[in-house]
């Protein structure tokens, strides 16, 4: 079975490699993830993992946990993977996750793209790694 990853202030790069493996089983898995990063919250100090797909406005967040979790289960026994308590699932509606899209297009694939201490419209972010972002 796979091991879970320990998430820490610092975005490491396990924390990368397995952020970018479950968007990957996710994708096998047809959950038309529209965006995908981690995000820094400096106040806790603490990254999540935020994914964004149309399945949390039509069925509900609870659907797409169930598809992370298969996906964390059909995990190779090398691979980390990450804890639901360190990933969030969002609507592509959402205000960051929008404006972020509109900013920074990476198209289907998996992108690695590192956005620090940057304002859009308003909205600071302290620190984020985007690995898809769709509008």
């Amino acid at each position: 079975m796979a091991k879970e990853l320990l998430v820490t202030d610092a975005l490491s790069d396990k924390m990368i490699q397995a952020g970018a493996k479950l968007v990957e089983r996710l994708d096998e898995d047809a959950s038309n993830i529209k965006s995908a990063l981690w995000l820094y919250f400096p106040d806790a100090r603490n990254w999540k993992l935020i994914l964004a797909s149309e399945i949390v406005e039509t069925d509900g967040p609870r659907k797409l946990y169930e598809k992370i979790q298969g996906a964390n289960r059909n995990a190779a026994e090398s691979e980390d993977v990450i804890s639901l308590n360190d990933i969030s699932v969002t609507t592509p509606k959402h205000q960051l996750i929008s404006m972020l899209a509109m900013m920074i297009g990476t198209g289907q694939g998996i992108s690695g793209i590192r956005f620090t201490r940057n304002n859009i419209n308003g909205i600071y972010i302290d620190d984020a790694y985007i690995y898809r972002s769709i509008h």
